[in-house]
């Protein structure tokens, strides 16, 4: 007869808690055992579960280094006369439109660009950052007609914003409202995969194998942490460990487009199930005995 058995395990990627060799970006880590899992070597049908999964929403699409940078000319607000450039760096984080808009202000009226008009003084940024609902494109909106934004940079957040490598401005005839020419790209990530090389293969993805054990869904808001309790858990063979001991192994953390994230100083956690099945052969004497059972 076969007897089902399981082991069940909870990684997580949080170093006091002894994960190994964290990557800088958080989202690799190695898990050593000091009590090695021991799968009987005659085990049947070996299979891995993600039963449960934990991931903070706090992925940025604002990389320092690589989209964090806005190449702003414009008045200032002691001398409107007065054209100057600037480089605005934006913080490392996770934004909407709305949350990259307040921040721009911010960098802007720190930079000494103009921000207010008239008097009584009407606030009036060189230019501001909306969306347009209908079409999900960007709108620019350029207050005065020497501003001008140049997205030819290689480290602007122009994919985000939907707007190709262009300069965009002056424009004598301000204010003047741009939309993008492009849907706006905030949402950088559509769901997450946690991978393990304790599986050869996983689940397969179209037509390829990575590793994947479990797919995490995007269901909460920016800044929140994702928990994962899938009502059917997708089950990975993995008939390989049959007879092995396994005292280390690593897990990683990617988007869906299998590039491993920056979780931004938070942690991960998975709660891993392998199961097989044992033959256990009944001794001739118990056989009798079950045979003679009322049926």
């Amino acid at each position: 007869m076969l007897v089902p058995e399981e082991i069940n395990f909870l990684v997580t990627s949080d170093p006091t808690q002894g994960a190994l060799n964290v990557s800088t970006n958080g989202s690799r880590f190695t898990v050593k055992l000091e009590e090695p899992i021991e799968i009987p070597e005659d085990a049947l049908n070996v299979t891995l579960s993600v039963e449960e999964a934990t991931v903070w929403w706090t992925v940025p699409n604002i990389i320092t280094g690589e989209n964090d940078k806005l190449y702003v000319t414009g008045p200032t607000q002691l001398n409107p006369a007065i054209i100057q450039t600037s480089i605005l760096t934006i913080p490392l984080g996770l934004y909407d439109a709305s949350g990259l808009n307040e921040t721009v202000q911010q960098l802007l009226e720190n930079a000494g660009f103009k921000t207010t008009d008239g008097i009584p003084a009407i606030s009036k940024p060189i230019f501001t950052i909306t969306t347009d609902e209908a079409t999900s494109r960007i709108i620019l909106r350029f207050e005065y007609p020497t501003v001008q934004i140049d997205f030819t940079q290689n480290d602007t957040p122009k994919d985000i914003l939907g707007f190709e490598s262009l300069v965009y401005g002056p424009y004598p005839l301000a204010p003047q409202n741009i939309p993008a020419p492009q849907v706006a790209g905030f949402n950088t990530v559509n769901y997450f995969l946690i991978h393990s090389d304790l599986v050869q293969q996983g689940i397969r993805f179209n037509n390829n194998y990575n590793q994947t054990i479990a797919q995490v869904l995007i269901d909460v808001a920016p800044g929140s942490q994702i928990v994962s309790k899938p009502f059917n858990p997708a089950k990975s063979n993995c008939n390989r460990l049959a007879g092995s001991k396994i005292d280390r192994f690593n897990v990683w953390l990617t988007d869906d487009k299998q590039r491993e994230v920056n979780t931004n100083n938070e942690y991960f956690t998975a709660r891993i199930v392998i199961r097989w099945y044992h033959p256990h052969f009944l001794h001739e004497n118990t056989v009798k005995s079950i045979a003679k059972l009322p049926k």
